[in-house]
């Protein structure tokens, strides 16, 4: 019977606290990078950003929607457009300088995380106005991404993904887990400027196109295919290139199947806040601020 009382009162708790929380809705600018077999540093490979090819970091424009489901807790809905690129031709890594794969893919993504904050200023510089409000937080959930990886071949860009340049297939739409971390100022409580930043770890190996080893070109379907699987022809008078040629036939290593490839995003947003329709916030506290009460229990916005 406690437990029954317990589970009860938690239930009309939450229900009547859900017109106290509000939403914000936005935009993000920012920037992204892709981790995986193309481009990288001078040296051996490296994990993760350690070998990044940052002069290849591009655009990550987006929206948002933001419900506040607890003082330290909020969901998060968003949609962004993200490039992602890179050349081996623009490495001093001798190997992959030959190898000379390069892709672009722009990638549409739909996420939805889940927000803690773990910093909850509501009054910075406790000015009790409560006209400035600090959060920072983490983030995780899950999301979905469609991709079409393409390169450029005799000034023309080709979809990869049709031509099965390795002689096998993947889809174009995946999963993504997103994890990161971010903050916020709101401003005269509605305005709201942030940044945030966030690795996309993903369950495919092919959004450069590039994955496991060369494939015979005769099981290739196109003169397309072969010219754009294995593109190390193209540099055969270069000095650099010429003692690594007979490395790149059919079998050797083309990629890493061993990792999937993923991708970072950095991004500054700014959002509106939209307030629910009942203006009570309980006896102490504003879920929304942290602000305590007046003297009345309601708050005057």
């Amino acid at each position: 019977m406690r437990k029954f009382i317990a589970i009860l009162t938690l239930l009309l708790s939450t229900s009547a606290l859900q017109s106290q929380y509000a939403w914000d809705v936005g935009v993000r600018l920012g920037m992204s990078n892709y981790l995986g077999e193309i481009g990288g540093g001078p040296g051996e490979a490296r994990d993760w950003i350690y070998d990044m090819q940052v002069n290849q970091t591009r655009w990550n424009p987006g929206v948002f929607a933001r419900y506040r489901l607890h003082y330290n807790f909020a969901i998060q809905g968003t949609f962004n457009y993200i490039r992602l690129q890179a050349a081996d031709s623009l490495i001093e890594n001798p190997l992959r300088f030959t190898r000379n794969l390069s892709f672009r893919n722009d990638i549409y993504e739909l996420a939805f995380t889940g927000e803690y904050y773990f910093v909850n200023t509501p009054d910075v510089g406790r000015t009790g106005r409560y006209l400035i409000d600090f959060k920072a937080f983490i983030f995780a959930g899950i999301a979905a991404f469609y991709n079409n990886p393409k390169a450029r071949l005799d000034g023309q860009w080709y979809a990869l993904q049709p031509l099965q340049t390795e002689g096998q297939s993947y889809g174009r739409i995946q999963p993504a887990i997103p994890v990161g971390m971010g903050l916020f100022y709101t401003f005269s409580r509605v305005h709201r400027f942030g940044f945030s930043m966030s690795w996309r770890y993903t369950f495919t190996d092919y959004l450069d196109d590039v994955s496991s080893a060369y494939p015979d070109p005769a099981n290739l379907g196109s003169d397309e295919a072969r010219a754009l699987s294995n593109r190390s022809a193209e540099l055969e008078a270069d000095p650099v290139a010429q003692e690594w040629l007979p490395y790149f036939k059919e079998g050797a290593i083309r990629g890493n199947p061993e990792t999937n490839d993923s991708y970072l995003l950095a991004a500054f947003t700014y959002s509106y806040v939209i307030r629910g329709n009942s203006k009570s916030f309980g006896k102490r506290r504003n879920y929304l601020y942290g602000r305590k009460k007046s003297k009345v229990g309601r708050a005057r916005f």
